[in-house]
């Protein structure tokens, strides 16, 4: 999260911006690998959380996880986790949705036989509900890469980290007391980075109170874009406590705000997140001067495939990116990590380990943070699901066959 200024990229506006061969090749390799179908099992499961998370989007008391288990014609099985909300106030795109669009619309398109390319080119039918179909992709993956085969990231020649940085996010706190406490509590526990949800009724004194408290602690902002234009003061008043990111203060349409507060502020780092769900709105953004880093949720662009064009864009335009997290079990979190490992330079990620959230994980052996405040993915394998667990908090369950 460095405090560069990215130039705007001046080229002709027609021009198309191509992956590196590297990203390409991992992505061909991978699309040509074969798989089958024999059923998919799909499954909410709810995991009550430790506390209460407030933000600009909402409350949330529990997670609701969507699973995808693809079982194939040798009986090898993979999971994948959806990172979307059990409400439509983040994203388009919801977990009682996301149920509908994978038993009557997604599944139906999957091939009993093929390659990766046949399941990604049906996937690619579905119009949006990327998390949907990262979490399809995801359990396809994973099975692959229990039967030996190497996946796309594990294809992509990046530099890979044994231990991920772990940051932490906090939601809006009602008084500068509850605000200093909790923080003092993470820094204490070793995060590498703290970032403190923001909005425009929010007491700014709370952040001023962390500050003042911590001068040099690498604190950050994230709005989930519910700033308007009528918010510059808020911001700029936010800005003079030197955070080391302002993520998504305007709306993720709103590319010409950020790009305007990146004007006014230019020792400020814009961070994107809900504005970029593809590569596509990754280069706009770019070429229209709206960002200097990046919050890469894998879910929100749709699984593996994408992610690699992503990272491999910011590698070539030197745009720093990190992984942000959705309160994901371990299932979800491997997948994250597994992205934040070939991220070396970034500062932390939002990558809590999974008994900062839940009393059970639905894995035998939840990832946690060590006191340097790392995550140890030395020998990272896939998850070894607590199968009692997982069924005792499943709240609903069905299996698709193909006809």
């Amino acid at each position: 999260m460095s405090l560069r200024r990215l130039p705007v990229l001046k080229r002709n506006p027609s021009s198309i911006d191509t992956p590196s061969p590297e990203a390409q090749a991992a992505i061909e390799a991978s699309l040509a690998l074969p798989v089958s179908l024999a059923r998919l099992e799909i499954s909410v499961a709810c995991l009550p959380q430790r506390e209460s998370f407030r933000s600009a989007v909402g409350v949330r008391n529990e997670r609701r996880a969507l699973l995808v288990r693809w079982v194939d014609g040798a009986g090898g099985w993979g999971i994948g986790e959806s990172s979307c909300r059990p409400d439509p106030f983040f994203s388009g795109e919801f977990v009682d949705g996301s149920v509908a669009v994978l038993s009557d619309h997604l599944f139906p398109l999957l091939p009993k036989t093929g390659t990766v390319a046949d399941v990604v080119s049906a996937l690619g039918r579905i119009r949006g509900w990327p998390f949907t179909v990262a979490c399809v992709l995801d359990a396809l993956f994973d099975l692959l890469r229990r039967r030996g085969e190497c996946d796309v990231l594990d294809r992509w020649p990046a530099q890979r980290l044994e231990r991920v940085p772990v940051g932490i996010s906090l939601g809006l706190f009602t008084s500068a007391e509850a605000a200093v406490a909790r923080v003092t509590r993470a820094v204490g526990e070793g995060y590498r980075r703290v970032k403190m949800k923001i909005a425009p009724a929010m007491d700014v004194t709370t952040a001023e109170a962390v500050r003042a408290e911590f001068p040099s602690l690498a604190m950050g902002f994230d709005a989930n874009g519910s700033c308007d234009a009528g918010d510059f003061d808020l911001l700029a008043r936010l800005a003079r406590l030197r955070p080391v990111s302002f993520e998504q203060p305007f709306a993720p349409r709103r590319l010409d705000l950020h790009a305007e507060l990146r004007r006014r502020h230019p020792r400020l780092t814009i961070c994107l997140d809900e504005s970029v769900a593809a590569l596509g709105d990754l280069i706009s953004a770019h070429r229209f001067g709206a960002l200097d880093e990046l919050n890469l949720k894998p879910g929100r662009l749709g699984g593996q495939i994408e992610v690699v064009r992503i990272l491999d864009y910011c590698r070539r335009h030197r745009i720093d990116a990190w992984v942000g997290g959705m309160f994901e079990t371990g299932i979800g979190r491997l997948a994250n990590l597994r992205v934040a490992a070939r991220l070396p330079e970034a500062l932390a990620h939002d990558q809590s380990p999974s008994n900062r959230y839940f009393e059970r994980d639905v894995v035998r052996h939840p990832f946690t943070m060590e006191g340097d405040g790392t995550t140890d993915l030395r020998g990272e394998r896939p998850v070894e699901l607590d199968e009692a667990t997982l069924a005792e908090l499943t709240e609903w369950s069905r299996t698709l066959k193909p006809e």
